[in-house]
């Protein structure tokens, strides 16, 4: 088992977890479960997907801040800073917030989803290079086309062999072997160095406070961390040399968060994690009124010889 979900003292639901550690140079270092497992990036892919409107020289061109790419790459809350950043990027590209493909709804509801900041960067990208606005988010739009030149370039693979199809708000999602996006995230820091600055400098814009992507960026330095829907978390660890990736077999997301805490205590040496990512390791489950009625646990040892 991997993680065990306790309820009243009953193990009430167990989620197997697969995990892949990968060194700089691509080796597998660790693993636990399946670390080759055909694997969506879902909103972990967000980093990567914004490469191309860096390359383009677009940020200079529109005077996008450190804010606003961040949130390009971020799976956000939807609260009045994120939104004031997204704003500030269509503003700035002269994109009108009416362009915006995140959800079905009213341009506010579309602007407060998670992925208006993906979908900034893609209507900024298309803007910038004079390309049609509208289909923005298709598989045959530009795009897209570039996106998944940079996710193909950085997994070292044809464009072609990619699986693609579509993600949850629509923009194309990329399937890979675990191993490989571990190896995306070991070298983010050098593949996407614009990005990852942007992360570290605004951990708060790529989820929100008490979320384990902003803590875990802000409690280990040099850390970078994004998570995917559908039960993936990623993280690099520049100062170790090694990219992490565990995805939930079932999709539950809630496994992946002691998950990752257990990954990282055994290859940090942790007796106990530090600051706020203690309160991960074991997280408490609430009723409906906020009581706490029970927690969850991970038992994820790691095989290989790091």
């Amino acid at each position: 088992m991997s993680v065990t979900v306790v309820r009243g003292g009953l193990e009430e639901s167990r989620h197997q977890v697969h995990v892949a550690v990968v060194g700089a140079d691509g080796g597998l270092v660790a693993w636990h479960g399946d670390p080759q497992r055909p694997t969506t990036l879902r909103s972990a892919a967000k980093p990567f997907q914004a490469e191309p409107l860096v390359e383009s020289g677009a940020l200079e061109a529109f005077g996008f801040d450190d804010e606003t790419l961040a949130v390009c790459c971020a799976s956000h809350a939807g609260s009045d800073a994120h939104v004031a950043a997204v704003r500030r990027g269509l503003d700035a590209a002269g994109v009108d917030a009416e362009r915006l493909r995140t959800t079905a709804g009213s341009v506010e509801a579309r602007l407060r989803h998670n992925c208006s900041g993906n979908h900034l960067a893609f209507l900024a990208l298309s803007a910038h290079r004079g390309w049609d606005l509208n289909g923005y988010w298709q598989p045959s739009h530009p795009s897209q086309h570039a996106a998944l030149a940079v996710v193909a370039a950085a997994a070292g693979v044809a464009a072609g062999d990619v699986a693609t199809c579509a993600d949850g708000c629509g923009v194309v999602c990329f399937a890979l072997p675990l191993a490989t996006i571990a190896s995306m995230y070991a070298r983010l820091p050098r593949l996407l160095p614009r990005q990852y600055a942007a992360m570290r400098a605004h951990p708060e814009m790529v989820a929100q406070d008490g979320d384990l992507d902003t803590e875990l960026m802000e409690a280990l330095g040099g850390a970078v961390a994004k998570s995917g829907a559908d039960g993936l978390g990623c993280v690099g660890l520049p100062s170790a040399g090694l990219g992490i990736a565990v995805r939930a077999e079932d999709g539950a997301a809630r496994a992946v968060e002691p998950a990752l805490i257990y990954v990282l205590a055994q290859l940090l040496a942790w007796e106990r994690p530090p600051g706020a990512l203690v309160g991960f390791a074991q997280p408490p489950l609430r009723n409906s009124p906020g009581d706490v009625v029970g927690f969850r646990r991970a038992s994820v040892p790691l095989l290989g010889g790091w």
